[in-house]
């Protein structure tokens, strides 16, 4: 029911052309989250991530989920998680998520092998388990963190799973020339 939600699966799939609206395909989002280790910052990682991410029930009390929070949603388009932009990284799964002593133990240490790194804050899906109105970040010196949704704008990058049938049309895959898709 998030307003974010809400804009992605209407208004900005709407602003798309029906090609490109007819290669997206449902997916199911994983909601999990956690509330993060502390310990001079996060002391979770990228790795430890996907597996919170992807529970499907709490075995203590709000575990992975706060409250009666959904474990799931399926639709259109959602949000990298927390583990996506790990993982966009070479070999930085199992850095720290921030640290407060020091950028050269978290993920902000491969901001430069980092493709989704981009100076600027932007939503992540998975959820604070033990505050209902927190979600995770990453911050513009590419650290991973959590803050109050109210009272945040941040950017958001949608992510989406393409139909089957979806195919490169075109380009190699740079910058200089990216993919095209078609149908």
């Amino acid at each position: 029911p998030a307003t974010l939600n809400t804009e992605l699966n209407t208004t900005y799939l709407n602003s798309l052309d029906s090609t490109a609206q007819n290669m997206i395909g449902d997916a199911k989002y994983y909601l999990g989250g956690i509330t993060p280790t502390s310990n001079n910052g996060w002391a979770d990682t990228s790795l430890q991530f996907y597996s919170y991410e992807r529970k499907i029930q709490n075995t203590t009390s709000n575990e992975f989920y706060n409250g009666t929070n959904p474990n799931s949603w399926v639709g259109k388009l959602g949000l990298m998680y927390v583990s996506d932009y790990g993982y966009a990284s070479s070999n930085c799964e199992n850095k720290k998520l921030y640290d407060t002593n020091s950028s050269s133990n978290d993920i902000r240490a491969c901001n430069t092998t980092n493709w989704l790194f981009n100076n600027d804050y932007q939503w992540l899906l998975p959820q604070n388990a033990s505050v209902s109105n927190y979600a995770f970040y990453v911050n513009w010196v590419g650290g991973v963190n959590d803050v109050i949704v109210s009272d945040n704008q941040l950017g958001v990058r949608p992510v989406l799973y393409l139909i089957s049938s979806a195919q490169i049309t075109g380009g190699n895959g740079t910058s200089s020339s990216p993919y095209t898709l078609g149908l």
